[in-house]
């Protein structure tokens, strides 16, 4: 079922992705071919009254929009036909690439304000609710009902702040609360091998709290979830950086089944977490100046507007071998670091 949830949710992302690059492209009255959810032979295909075949193909590992003239982009003799991609002006070119990202991050906000509003948030207060054995926590006397106030002097408002504030320190300088007295405790932490990370030993209590939020709040907290997402998620590759620890966080498609068979735990609200983490991942991915993926083909059109559309070919052959390179490389270094290393 894990599989089957995954599968769905990636199908979705990219539906989302390949339908604002569609909806642009339409709008700039560039003459869409092919819409097509996965690659290889399609499996279904329908022809739409504007002459686009829709499609479903067995190989999920992606989705395309084939415009008309967009095969030439990257040849010295281009389509230039009106409903061509290469007929369109710079700023239309760009509107439809930026499209795709633009629609999964807005998804991503929409899913996001769906459960605020209906759904409300679960916190767990910063008590502890169970101490592991032979833990850190346990040699160091930590006890069921302490009320935790800060970690290394980041205050604490709900359990789920702790990791946060730890990182991936190795020690741990901790406030707590018992029986209205102050307690602070300074020790090292215990090496977790099966998650790869320095942990203190502890749990919260079984029961949550939902937080629940009205229309404008449940707009303002999603609208501020995204940067913040973004923010922390910088923060914790740089910080995994310089603790030597960035490979052991990186995650391909075997890492994110791992991950998904956590968040789907939750069932629901796991599935529109996990659907909310990946189409923010990838309207990123997809931005950065990498050959291929759209931010690259957004660069090339600059700079290949820049020259007068006159780029040398083999310039142009150095910058598709260059994207092919990086994104088989990634995909192959992640793959490999999730089933050696996790």
């Amino acid at each position: 079922m894990i599989y089957l949830n995954l599968l769905l949710v990636f199908i979705c992302i990219v539906f989302i992705h390949e339908f604002g690059h569609y909806l642009f492209a339409r709008i700039f009255k560039a003459e869409v071919t092919d819409f097509s959810i996965g690659f290889g032979k399609p499996l279904l295909k329908f022809t739409d009254k504007n002459n686009t075949v829709w499609k479903i193909s067995p190989i999920p590992l992606g989705g395309y929009v084939k415009i008309k003239g967009l095969d030439s982009v990257f040849q010295k003799k281009q389509n230039q036909e009106p409903g061509s991609f290469q007929s369109l002006k710079l700023y239309q070119k760009i509107f439809i690439l930026l499209a795709g990202s633009f629609f999964n991050i807005f998804s991503a906000w929409i899913a996001l304000f769906s459960i605020f509003f209906f759904f409300g948030i679960a916190s767990f207060a910063p008590i502890i609710g169970k101490v592991l054995e032979n833990s850190s926590a346990e040699e160091n006397d930590l006890r069921v009902n302490d009320i935790i106030i800060s970690v290394n002097d980041s205050q604490i408002y709900e359990f789920s702040d702790i990791p946060k504030a730890l990182g991936n320190s190795k020690y741990i300088s901790i406030l707590i609360q018992r029986n209205n007295e102050l307690i602070e405790k300074n020790f090292e932490l215990n090496f977790n091998k099966e998650i790869n990370r320095f942990v203190i030993g502890i749990s919260s209590n079984s029961e949550p709290v939902v937080d629940q939020f009205n229309l404008y709040e449940s707009i303002q907290q999603s609208l501020l979830f995204i940067p913040t997402y973004y923010s922390a998620s910088i923060n914790f590759l740089r910080q995994s950086y310089q603790d030597n620890t960035l490979q052991e966080q990186l995650a391909g498609p075997v890492g994110i089944v791992k991950m998904a068979d956590q968040m789907m735990l939750d069932k629901l609200r796991g599935v529109i977490f996990l659907f909310i983490v990946i189409s923010l991942f990838v309207g990123v991915f997809n931005l950065l100046p990498i050959p291929l993926l759209d931010g690259g083909h957004i660069v090339y059109f600059i700079i290949s507007k820049i020259f007068a559309n006159s780029l040398p070919e083999l310039v142009t052959r150095i910058y598709i071998t260059t994207g092919l390179t990086i994104i088989s490389f990634l995909f192959i270094f992640v793959t490999f670091n999730d089933i050696f290393y996790k």
